[in-house]
């Protein structure tokens, strides 16, 4: 079985995998050195988020996951889809640039 990986800057700390099958979303982690053992450096490591069946349900799921990395606290739905508006905008244009 073949895999095709998808990086972009527009996407990180998330990627797509590509196999037959499905779409897999992945967060690049890097673990917080208070987690860590003392003495231990830790590495990066792969947390899927999802597979899905097409290439846009996965941006849709990139976009999503970059609002709950941000995290903090909206005053108001507005404010939130605010935030939501921007991420799709970005997602809007990785798909006018490939047309899905």
């Amino acid at each position: 079985m073949s895999y095709t990986i998808i990086k972009d800057p527009a996407i990180e700390p998330f990627h797509i995998s590509k196999d037959q099958y499905c779409y897999t979303v992945y967060e690049t982690v890097t673990p917080d050195k208070d987690n860590l053992e003392v003495g231990s450096k830790g590495k990066d490591y792969q947390k899927p988020l999802g597979h899905y069946g097409n290439f846009g349900s996965a941006l849709k799921a990139i976009a999503k996951a970059q609002i709950d990395l941000k995290g903090g606290e909206y005053n108001s739905i507005q404010s939130y889809l605010e935030e939501w508006n921007v991420q799709q905008e970005i997602i809007d244009k990785i798909f006018s640039k490939i047309s899905v």
